[in-house]
C-alpha cells in the first residue's frame, strides 16, 4: 500500500466499490429531493441550499473514488496485497 499513496479526495482505502456507489446514489438523491422542493415555488431556507451543496459534494466525492480506483489496475493491486 506504500507505494499506493491515494489522494486526498479517495477515502476508501481498500478499493471496495459499495461506499462510492452509495455516496453517489445518496447524493443523487438528496440532490433530486433539494431541487423539487427549490422548483415548487415554495420559500427555501438556508438549509435547503446547504444541503444542496452537501449532495453534490458527495456526489463528487462517489465519482472521485470510482475513477481513481478504476485507474491502472489500482483496485487489483491492493486486493493482491
Amino acid at each position: 500500500m506504500s507505494e499506493l499513496r491515494r489522494p486526498w479526495f479517495t477515502l476508501t482505502k481498500t478499493g471496495s466499490v459499495l461506499p462510492p456507489v452509495l455516496e453517489v446514489v445518496i447524493g443523487a438523491l438528496g440532490l433530486v429531493v433539494q431541487l423539487l422542493t427549490i422548483a415548487s415555488g415554495e420559500q427555501t431556507s438556508g438549509t435547503t441550499w446547504l444541503v444542496l451543496v452537501v449532495a453534490a459534494l458527495l456526489m463528487a466525492q462517489g465519482v472521485a473514488d470510482l475513477v481513481w480506483w478504476s485507474r491502472d489496475g489500482r483496485r487489483a493491486r491492493v486486493r493482491q496485497g
